[in-house]
């Protein structure tokens, strides 16, 4: 297959602090030099120097984690989806997480606008004392009619390996077809967040503390969350605007940067 953009690095440990050790990119996808926010851990910003994604692009990224490594990883802005009249983008990532890594992937929402088809598909290798925290964000994109979900579909797909075997599966299919905004799809809501957090930390204990902290969420969106088959659980919010899912995002994250042992909040430094 002949891609628009590809993109391939390995973070390692080196005198007690994660360096990257290799660096590939090809095409529209390249990778900023690591932001050291914590003395200890890179930061990576991943950069579509296109502006954004069109009919026909394909796209293929992979990052490494060696043992112990530790490594954060957003994107420069969003993705954003135009026309694709012919051929939808397709975006593959595949991430691997050696033992008692920490990968924490916060991409920019995705958003899609009018008559965009968007496949993508995440896969996730990682070990019983890794840990693996992810978020998505899709919004719908402006359109000249000024309606909402002009796009024609939306598929996402994040599958997570433990030694070798499938521990979670999550299908996320948005087709404006289906009338999304009627109740048995996203109930008037516009927005759609999915986090996922794996992790050995994630005990029995750390889950119920989580239930009453998503007791917490603002009366404004609606979210609902389920324990993993491995140590760890999955979020899914429906919002009404993309800061909000940021916000709840944060909040999250921070609590399990707090079981694991972090106790600074992230800051991406982005605007």
């Amino acid at each position: 297959m002949s891609w628009t953009g590809r993109l391939r690095c390995t973070a390692v440990v080196k005198n007690g602090r994660t360096v990257i050790l290799d660096n590939y990119s090809e095409g529209a996808l390249k990778l900023m030099r690591p932001v050291y926010l914590d003395p200890a851990h890179p930061t990576l910003y991943l950069v579509h120097v296109g502006g954004g994604y069109v009919d026909g692009d394909s796209y293929d990224m992979e990052i490494f984690l060696e043992p112990s490594a530790r490594l954060m990883v957003t994107t420069q802005s969003a993705a954003k989806i135009y026309k694709t009249p012919s051929t939808p983008v397709r975006q593959y990532t595949r991430l691997s997480l050696g033992e008692q890594s920490v990968l924490e992937y916060f991409p920019d929402p995705t958003i899609a606008y009018e008559h965009a088809r968007f496949y993508q598909e995440t896969t996730v290798y990682i070990t019983p004392s890794s840990t693996f925290v992810y978020g998505e964000i899709i919004t719908p994109g402006w359109s000249e009619s000024g309606e909402l979900f002009r796009y024609d579909w939306i598929r996402s797909k994040l599958k997570v390996y433990q030694d070798e075997v499938l521990v979670l599966f999550d299908h996320l299919y948005l087709d404006s077809r289906q009338h999304l905004t009627s109740m048995l799809q996203l109930g008037g809501y516009t927005h759609v967040g999915s986090f996922v957090a794996l992790s050995p930390f994630i005990t029995k204990e750390v889950l119920e503390q989580f239930n009453q902290f998503m007791e917490e969420m603002p009366q404004e969106v609606r979210c609902g969350f389920s324990a993993a088959a491995v140590p760890g659980f999955s979020v899914r919010i429906l919002a009404y605007e993309t800061s909000v899912i940021e916000a709840i995002f944060q909040r999250v994250q921070q609590f399990i940067r707090q079981q694991c042992g972090e106790k600074a909040p992230v800051c991406w430094r982005k605007y």
